[in-house]
This record gives structure tokens, C-alpha cells and sequence, in this order.
């Protein structure tokens, strides 16, 4: 009776702690998601917590243009790069270009003058309040770049895992 009870116990405990582990899980699956940010021989790695604690994330409005759809009116939340990369303390002087490499193998390349166009490019995290959810969970995140001055969308990045300074 007592070994019963007691694997009884620790089956409840174990059951327990899978359940506070998967619910830990879930909740933060996009808040740690770390992108990584290469500058030369120099890598940062950067959580969403670290981009939302900046004074200069916005949020602002965009429209989303799809081919086949009507465009979608959205709010992102996000930061204009240039300001992502002053509090790293990453000097863009000299570079001529960037690259935006995403978890799906897609790729975009801008160059350092259309970066240097304020309030056009932005990293995002969340979009109409909620943080953009990954490739997996049927989302654009858990980053994605928008060019604001892209009019039909064709150049944002969905799903932005690296950023490479060249």
C-alpha cells in the first residue's frame, strides 16, 4: 500500500512538472527566440526582450499587399534597424550592404543607403498587439523585416533568424 501511494506521488510530481515545463515552453517560444546579427568577424545575439526594452520601439501602421488578396490594414511593433544597430553600438560606416537571411532559406539584400532612409526599414516583432508567431505555428516571425517603402511588400524578409553586415 505505502509503494503504491508513494509511485503514485511521484507520478503526480513528475506530471506536474512536464506540465509547468511545456506551458514554460509555449509561452516564451517567441519572446527567446535570439537572432543572431553578423558584423565582420564580430556576432550578436539578441532576444526579443533586449529590443523591446529600447525607448525607440514603435509601433506603426502598414499595409499588407498579397498577390491574389485585397491589401490588409495591420499594426506592427518594431524597431527601425538603424536604431536596433546604435544600441549595439555597431557602426555601419564603410558597409555597403546588408544581408537578412531567414530560418526558410529565403534571403534579402539592401543596401546601406535604403537602410540609411529613416523610418523605411524595420525590424518587427509583433504584429496588432501579438508577437508574430514562427514559420511552424503558421506565422511571419518570430522577426521579420518591412520596408515601409516597399509598396507591394515584394522585399520584406518573413522569419529573419540572421543578419549579416558586409
Amino acid at each position: 500500500m505505502k509503494l503504491t501511494l508513494l509511485k503514485n506521488k511521484r507520478l503526480i510530481v513528475t506530471i506536474f512538472i512536464m506540465i509547468i515545463f511545456i506551458t514554460s515552453c509555449t509561452n516564451n517560444e517567441n519572446k527567446t527566440f535570439l537572432l543572431e546579427i553578423q558584423d565582420g568577424t564580430t556576432f550578436y545575439s539578441v532576444g526579443q526582450g533586449h529590443i523591446l526594452d529600447l525607448d525607440s520601439v514603435i509601433e506603426f501602421p502598414s499595409v499588407i499587399r498579397s498577390s491574389g488578396n485585397k491589401p490588409v490594414e495591420t499594426k506592427f511593433t518594431g524597431i527601425e534597424l538603424t536604431k536596433l544597430f546604435d544600441s549595439l553600438n555597431i557602426n555601419l560606416s564603410g558597409k555597403s550592404k546588408i544581408t537578412f537571411n531567414a530560418l526558410d532559406g529565403y534571403m534579402v539584400v539592401l543596401d546601406i543607403e535604403e537602410i540609411y532612409e529613416p523610418k523605411n526599414v524595420y525590424l518587427v516583432l509583433k504584429r496588432d498587439g501579438e508577437y508574430l508567431k514562427s514559420q511552424k505555428q503558421g506565422g511571419s516571425g518570430p522577426y521579420q523585416i518591412v520596408i515601409r517603402r516597399d509598396p507591394f511588400s515584394q522585399r520584406w524578409c518573413k522569419h529573419v533568424g540572421e543578419i549579416i553586415i558586409e
